[in-house]
């Protein structure tokens, strides 16, 4: 990566404005702030002797040299009038150091708060030195002044590449929709491949500040794990719970339950979780900010092995449990195993991790040993080992763990791209990545060429179509014209075969993988049509939430691209009388016109009664009007949930970690039965409480102390999280810290906090800590 293009992430990851001025590559003695320099001068503001391309202090010929030394100190110094005074000085001598004493006389007026006056005195540079490097210092002081007064400028065409990216990314920042024009005229014009690359590196770092649903799956299934897809899903079924299959998105409100059974989790930032067998876990918190993720899951009871490797700046991940809080937030990572109890929290740090917590001695912990927290304080101060229970499952997981890392490094280094994406471990062995310039890399599932005969599902599909009339067109009853859809013929004679569709472009909206209807009487709604469920295919998952698609050899081809999507990634357009969808291309820009829409079009043919659906290959005539529609059809936009085979409630329990029985410690035998409220959606348990001077037993929500465990992304407003917190801060430097400890452990999402004094851990690779449940602050 350029330095440039790491310039650009710290700016697009949150920095409120520009650096005050950055050098151009190629001048001598300049650099990016941040980057190794050949001289002492840096112009984006850190301290350094601002020496530039036309002037040298150190010449001894230079009449003017020792002042314009002074001129360096007062800078370095932060004395801006004296520094004012001296290179107006200098300047108006016209000796060897005239032009760089005015573009350092510019600079100081703008940190003396005189913006209007520094651009004049950059005005005047170009008229007295036209041919002076420091017009380009100028250049890009002027791009930082006008960001800053909420004014930023466009690229200009006489600019250089350099000064144009530097305007680009500040108008990025403060004005959007005229960035993203500006990048997509660089893409499709005649400009340089080298700014062509890094305008894309902008757009592919770019979020929104919208708050979307994060990317999560249940990457893996094993035995029996059943799930709850909260109050949204009561329309869908009616059932409470369900049989869990492996790729299933996972959501905010829901909750999984294993029994014989194992379960892996995918986050949005690749990162995994483990859920052992006989465990709760409720997914209290699923959301991406402006390309920020936040997770916050409570462990309710049973066993959990985190796997956490965030990599982008403020994001945080949280797993509550009843009596305590562990933090992993960016850029520290987390290995290691927690077992919750109604009493205790145990966290193991497994292998290639060592915990480090304050009072307790590293060797303890070096070993693998168990150390058990009941609100931030550790119960005892050497630990125990429990591989007699929990070596099979630590296997297990470290087993999986090694698999997925290797598979995500090999596509990785084929595909190019720094950092993992959702799903890439299961994109090994399935196709082959090829350079698309000026895209980057490309990647196409193996067989992309050759379609597979359509299934009996296909069949179905098409003859339904053929009945019910496959040229109408969804959103219109008149007579098809030219630019209707005409369905490819398949081999069976009707419309495009799903697998030969899978192979181009897999991508599907859900509202047209899962067609339901209502019944009128009962008004329950039912999954009707599953035929396109079969374009379900082991890479999916990842070319669908990141990347884009372009046009070549007759089908559609992956762009590999770090962007998420936290929405399909289609775009839908209309013909004549057809609407159809197109894949997202990488030069796409928002509330324009999408540019496969000159490819090929799919678009979805639907039968008399409205169930029954298939897809056609449709080519919009050139010298046609094409329609660009800012949301799907009316009949496309209901997106309802996989459907998935109704089971019994399942049995829970939750137990006692027995604190009084010394180091060792037991679990008690008997379980405390937990029962699941739909109404509520919360989990219960007998709980004795007195009222009018008696005991008595109620059923009340499994919380810890700072309240119910079972936050569901909202319910913890304004309260003060709870429990004991481990997380946060770390060796690599994350500030804060509490009472008893160096390590920032507070976090929280918009709707959940949690507690901020601390007790550190740390791992070589990762840090934990463990907090008090004081206060809170928002994420």
């Amino acid at each position: 990566m350029s330095t440039k293009a790491a310039i650009l992430i710290a700016l697009l990851a949150g920095m409120a404005g520009l650096a005050p001025c950055v050098a151009a590559q190629g001048i001598a003695g300049q650099s990016f702030a941040g980057s190794a320099s050949s001289g002492p001068m840096e112009p984006s503001g850190v301290a350094g002797n601002p020496v530039g391309p036309a002037a040298d202090p150190a010449a001894p010929e230079a009449a003017d040299s020792n002042r314009f030394a002074q001129g360096t100190r007062a800078i370095n110094e932060g004395h801006w009038a004296a520094a004012v005074a001296i290179f107006e000085e200098v300047a108006a001598q016209h000796g060897e150091h005239a032009d760089g004493a005015t573009y350092w006389e510019a600079y100081a007026q703008n940190k003396q708060g005189q913006p209007s006056l520094a651009l004049k005195t950059c005005a005047d540079l170009g008229h007295k030195f036209p041919g002076s490097g420091w017009i380009h210092e100028c250049g890009a002081l002027e791009i930082e002044i006008r960001a800053r007064s909420g004014k930023p400028i466009a690229p200009r065409p006489g600019d250089d590449d350099d000064l144009k990216l530097l305007a680009l990314n500040a108008l990025m920042l403060k004005d959007e929709p005229r960035a993203l024009a500006e990048i997509q005229q660089i893409l499709n014009g005649e400009a340089s491949e080298h700014l062509k690359k890094e305008a894309m590196f902008i757009l592919g770092q770019h979020y929104s500040n919208a708050t979307y649903a994060q990317i999560v799956r249940l990457s893996y299934v094993e035995g029996d794990v059943r799930i709850e897809r909260g109050q949204s899903n009561e329309n869908a079924n009616g059932d409470d719970w369900e049989k869990a299959t492996a790729n299933l998105p996972l959501e905010t409100g829901f909750s999984l339950v294993t029994g014989a059974g194992r379960a892996e989790i995918e986050l949005e930032d690749a990162s995994t979780f483990y859920l052992g067998e006989n465990s709760v876990l409720l997914f209290n918190d699923l959301h991406t900010t402006a390309g920020v993720p936040f997770t916050e899951v409570a462990l309710l009871t049973g066993t959990a092995s985190l796997y956490v490797r965030p990599y982008v700046p403020g994001e945080v991940f949280i797993m509550r449990t009843p009596t305590d809080t562990f933090v992993s937030r960016y850029p520290n990572t987390s290995y290691a195993r927690l077992g919750s109890y109604t009493d205790a929290t145990t966290i193991t740090p497994l292998e290639g991790g060592t915990l480090h917590l304050n009072g307790v001695p590293k060797e303890v912990l070096a070993r693998g040993r168990t150390l058990r927290f009941h609100e931030a304080r550790p119960l005892d101060q050497t630990g125990y080992d429990d591989s007699a229970s929990f070596g099979a499952w630590d296997k297990w997981v470290a087993s999986r763990v090694a698999q997925r890392t290797a598979a995500i490094s090999e596509v990785m280094r084929a595909s190019g791209l720094s950092a993992p994406i959702p799903g890439m471990a299961e994109m090994k062995g399935q196709g082959t990545f090829f350079e698309c310039a000026p895209y980057g890399t490309c990647w196409e599932p193996s067989g992309a060429e050759s379609a597979g005969p359509a299934d009996s599902r296909d069949d179905e599909a098409q003859t339904a179509v053929a009945q019910a009339g496959a040229t109408q067109s969804p959103t219109s009853g008149q007579a098809p014209n030219s630019n209707q859809a005409q369905p490819r013929q398949a081999s069976s004679g009707g419309a495009l075969e799903l697998n030969s569709l899978a192979a181009s472009f897999p991508c599907l909206p859900a509202a047209l993988r899962f067609r339901t209807e209502k019944d009128p009487k009962t008004g329950k709604v039912r999954i009707v049509d599953l035929a396109p469920a079969s374009l379900t295919i082991q890479y999916d998952w990842a070319v669908c939430h990141a990347g884009s698609w372009i046009h070549r050899r007759h089908h559609y081809v992956w762009v590999a691209g770090h962007k998420r999507h936290h929405l399909e990634p289609v775009r839908w357009v209309k013909g004549g009388h057809t609407v159809g969808f197109v894949p997202l291309h990488p030069y796409d820009v928002k509330d324009q016109p999408p540019l496969n829409r000159k490819e090929k079009v799919f678009a979805p043919i639907v039968g008399k009664g409205r169930s029954e659906i298939a897809i056609a290959e449709v080519h919009f005539e050139a010298d046609r009007p094409i329609t660009y529609l800012k949301e799907p059809p009316k009949e496309f936009r209901d997106m309802p949930m996989q459907p998935l085979a109704h089971v019994e409630t399942p049995h829970m329990e939750v137990h006692h970690f027995e604190i009084g029985l010394g180091n060792k410690g037991e679990i008690a035998k008997a379980g405390i039965p937990l029962s699941f409220d739909h109404k509520q959606q919360s989990f219960t348990m007998p709980t004795q409480v007195v009222h009018a001077g008696h005991a008595v037993t109620v059923n009340a929500p499994v919380s810890n102390r700072g309240g119910n465990l079972q936050s569901r992304g909202g319910s913890f407003a304004g309260s003060s999280g709870g429990g004991g917190s481990h997380g946060g801060g770390g060796s690599t430097g994350s500030g804060g810290g509490g009472s008893t400890g160096s390590n920032t452990s507070s976090s929280s999402s918009s709707a959940a906090s949690s507690s901020s004094s601390s007790t550190s851990t740390t791992s070589s690779t990762a840090s934990t800590s463990v907090a008090s449940p004081s206060s809170g602050s928002h994420h």
